[in-house]
């Protein structure tokens, strides 16, 4: 009885293993990568993420200046797709709990603008602070910065 089951389970396993396993192999001219080891191919469209501020030479960093304690501060980085292909935000991160993050949700074609709002909370902060915002997109870097910085002084 045993020597039948094992049998059986052998054919069930063997039959099952379908021989036209490779129609849905994923290979490697599906992947469409603007840069690879042979260079770039400017030919593939892909967004791309240009941040805008015709008031300073850094558009990414933004610096608030002297706060109060307990103040929440608001700036919005503007950006554009430089690119010729629709641009998605796929999320934003911060390095701190004290500062959040909105941004345009929906895709950006190219030549259009959108932006991201950074807060700042400096309630319970004192002193220069130095926060991050990492947007994350489907463009080529997938990852750009956004810094804000506050001189957060206590009141008396």
């Amino acid at each position: 009885m045993i020597r039948l089951s094992g049998f059986i389970f052998l054919l069930i396993f063997a039959f099952s293993c379908n021989s036209d396993g490779n129609k849905d192999k994923v290979t490697s001219d599906l992947v469409k990568n603007p840069i690879s080891a042979n260079g770039s191919n400017s030919s593939i469209q892909m967004p791309e993420i240009t941040f805008i501020d015709s008031n300073t030479d850094n558009p990414q960093y933004f610096d608030f200046g002297v706060i109060i304690q307990g103040e929440v501060v608001v700036h919005t980085f503007k950006f554009k797709n430089t690119g010729n292909a629709d641009l998605i935000i796929r999320s934003t991160s911060s390095t701190c709990g004290c500062t959040v993050s909105s941004y345009t949700e929906k895709p950006i074609a190219p030549g259009d603008s959108g932006k991201v709002d950074v807060t700042f909370s400096s309630s319970g902060r004192s002193g220069r602070q130095h926060k991050a915002v990492t947007v994350l997109t489907n463009a080529q870097p997938a990852s750009k910065q956004l810094v804000i910085e506050a001189n957060v002084v206590v009141p008396n």
